[in-house]
C-alpha cells in the first residue's frame, strides 16, 4: 500500500495541535457517560439495566468497527478517515442531545461509537508516521497522555455540567465546538490519495468482525444481569467463538483481509497485545470500581469523587509523555516494569488501607497518585510496544487491532468488577476485592514485560510478501 501517510501537517507538534483537539472531545465523552448515566434513568424514568445499553452499545460498537475502522484508514487514507469519523461523532453527540426516547438514545451512542472506532486508529497512525520509526513510544505517549488526561478529567467535567445544565447540554456542547475543530482539521489537514490496490474488500469478512466482536462483548457486558450460565450469554460467547474461527480461517485465504494475521509473526506486536489486554485492560474495571465506591461508600457528590480521581489526568497524563521518550531511548521494559510495580503497589494500599471510614486526603489521594505513576508509565507504552516493529503502510491497522486488545480487557474487567460490587457486602468489600483483580492481573503481566529488550531494538520488523519476519534497517515507511 502506499499513499497511506499524512504528507501535512509536517511537524509532529502541529499535526498533534491539529488532532489533538478533536481527541480530547471523544475522550471526554467516554467519561461523562459514566456521570450523566443517574440523570439519564431519571429524565426517561427508566431502570438502569435498560439505561446501561447506552454505555453497552458503545463499547460493543468501538470493539466490532475499530479493526474495520484501522483497515480503512490504510486504505482510503488517514487524515481522510479521521476526519470522518470526527465528523459522525458530531452527528452522533447531536443525536444524543436531541433523542426523545431511550431506544433513540441508544442508537445515537451507536452512531458516536461509529465515529471514535474510526478516529481512533486513523489518528494514531497519523501521529506514528509523523514522530516516525525511531519514536513510536513517543508518539504513544503524547496522545495518550493528553487521551488519557481528557478521559479522567471527565467526572469532575461532566459532573459540574451535568448539575448545572443537565445531561442533553453536556452532550450538546460537544456539537459547537467541534465544528470550529473539523474546519480547522478540513484547513490544515492533507487529504492524501487512497492506497493502489485493486483488491476487493473483503466484505463478509467485516461481517464475521463485526459479529464476532460484538458477540463478546455482548455476552461479557451482559453477564452480569443474564448471569454467567444463562443460555443468552453462553450463546453469545460461544457464537463468537465460532465467527472468529471463520474470520481467521477467510483472512488466512483472502488477497486483501479485514484481519492482518501476518502482524502476529511479530514478536513485539504479540507481546504489546498481550500486555494490552492485562495491564490497560484493567483500567475500566478499576475506573468504574473508584467512582462507584466515592459515591455510593463515601457519599460524594458526582463532582467531588470525580475531584477525588483527579491525580489520575494530573499524575499520568504528563508521565506518559516522558514515557514514551524514555521508552524510545532506553527500551519499553524500562517504564513498563516500574509503572506495573506502582499499580500493584497502589492496589494492596486501597486492599487494605481503604474502609468504610473517610480517609480521603491521608490514605486515598495519596494511593491514588501512586496508581496514577503506575497508569502513566505502563498503560501507553504497553500500546507502543504492540506498534513499535509495525511496517508504517500497516499502521493503522496496528493500532485498530492493538485498540481492542484494550477495549476486550476493559469490558472483562469493568463486568468482573460490576459481579465483585454487587457481591460484596459493602462498597469497601467491592472495591477491595476489584483491586486483587488489578493485583492478579498485572503480576500475570510482569513475564510478558520482562522479557521485552533492556534496550530499544536497534532494527524494526517489517513483513515480507509471505507474511514472515524479517530484519531491515529501518521500517518501511509509505
Amino acid at each position: 500500500m502506499t499513499d497511506t501517510a499524512a504528507t501535512a501537517p509536517t511537524s509532529p507538534w502541529r499535526l498533534f495541535s491539529v488532532v489533538g483537539s478533536a481527541m480530547v472531545l471523544t475522550a471526554l465523552n467516554f467519561s461523562i457517560s459514566f456521570v450523566a448515566f443517574g440523570e439519564i434513568a431519571e429524565t426517561f424514568d427508566a431502570e438502569g439495566t435498560t439505561v446501561s445499553w447506552a454505555l453497552t452499545a458503545f463499547s460493543i460498537t468501538i470493539g466490532a468497527l475499530i479493526v474495520p475502522g484501522g483497515w480503512a484508514a490504510d486504505r482510503y487514507g488517514r487524515a481522510r478517515m479521521f476526519a470522518t469519523g470526527f465528523a459522525v461523532f458530531l452527528l452522533g453527540s447531536g443525536l444524543v442531545a436531541l433523542a426523545p426516547t431511550v431506544e433513540l438514545l441508544v442508537a445515537a451512542r451507536v452512531v458516536q461509537a461509529a465515529g471514535v472506532a474510526f478516529q481512533g486508529p486513523a489518528m494514531l497512525a497519523l501521529m506514528l508516521d509523523a514522530f516516525g520509526p525511531d519514536r513510536r513510544a513517543t508518539a504513544v505517549g503524547v496522545t495518550g497522555g493528553l487521551g488519557g488526561v481528557a478521559a479522567a478529567a471527565g467526572p469532575a467535567i461532566g459532573g459540574a455540567m451535568v448539575e448545572s445544565v443537565g445531561w442533553r447540554w453536556t452532550f450538546a456542547a460537544n456539537i459547537p465546538i467541534g465544528l470550529i475543530v473539523l474546519a480547522v482539521l478540513l484547513r490544515l489537514l492533507t487529504f492524501e490519495r487512497p492506497a493502489d490496490g485493486g483488491d476487493v474488500p473483503d466484505l463478509p469478512g467485516v461481517l464475521l468482525m463485526v459479529g464476532a466482536v460484538a458477540g463478546f462483548i455482548l455476552g461479557i457486558v451482559q453477564s452480569d444481569d443474564w448471569g454467567f450460565a444463562d443460555g443468552r450469554t453462553i450463546g453469545s460467547v460461544a457464537g463468537s467463538v465460532v465467527l472468529g474461527a471463520a474470520l481467521v480461517r477467510r483472512s488466512r485465504r483472502h488477497p486483501s483481509p479485514i484481519l492482518d494475521l501476518d502482524l502476529f509473526t511479530i514478536p513485539s506486536f504479540r507481546s504489546g497485545m498481550g500486555l494490552q489486554l492485562l495491564v490497560a485492560g484493567s483500567f475500566g474495571g478499576v475506573f468504574l470500581t473508584e467512582l462507584q465506591f466515592l459515591t455510593d461508600g463515601w457519599n460524594l457528590s458526582l463532582l467531588e469523587a470525580g475531584l477525588a480521581i483527579a491525580a489520575i489526568p494530573a499524575i499520568a497524563g504528563p508521565l506518559t509523555v516522558v514515557a514514551g521518550r524514555v521508552a524510545d531511548r532506553h527500551g519499553h521494559r524500562t517504564v513498563i516494569v516500574p509503572g506495573m510495580v506502582g499499580m500493584i503497589a497502589a492496589g494492596l494500599g486501597f486492599a487494605l488501607l481503604i474502609g468504610d471510614e473517610q480517609h480521603l486526603w491521608s490514605r486515598w489521594v495519596p494511593i491514588n497518585a501512586l496508581y496514577a505513576v503506575g497508569v502513566g508509565l505502563a498503560h501507553a507504552a504497553c500500546q507502543a510496544v504492540a506498534v513499535n516493529d509495525v511496517p508504517a503502510e500497516r499502521l493503522g491497522m496496528g493500532a485498530g487491532m492493538s485498540r481492542i486488545s484494550q477495549e476486550i480487557g476493559n469490558a472483562l474487567t469493568a463486568a468482573i468488577a460490576i459481579t465483585l460490587i454487587e457481591r460484596a457486602s459493602t462498597p469497601a468489600d467491592g472495591l477491595q476485592a476489584t483491586m486483587v483483580m488489578l493485583i492478579a492481573l498485572t503480576t500475570i503481566a510482569i513475564p510478558v514485560a520482562w522479557q521485552l529488550p533492556r534496550r530499544r531494538p536497534r532494527f524494526g520488523h517489517s513483513l515480507t510478501t509471505s507474511g514472515s519476519p524479517t530484519l531491515s534497517g529501518d521500517v518501511p515507511r509509505s
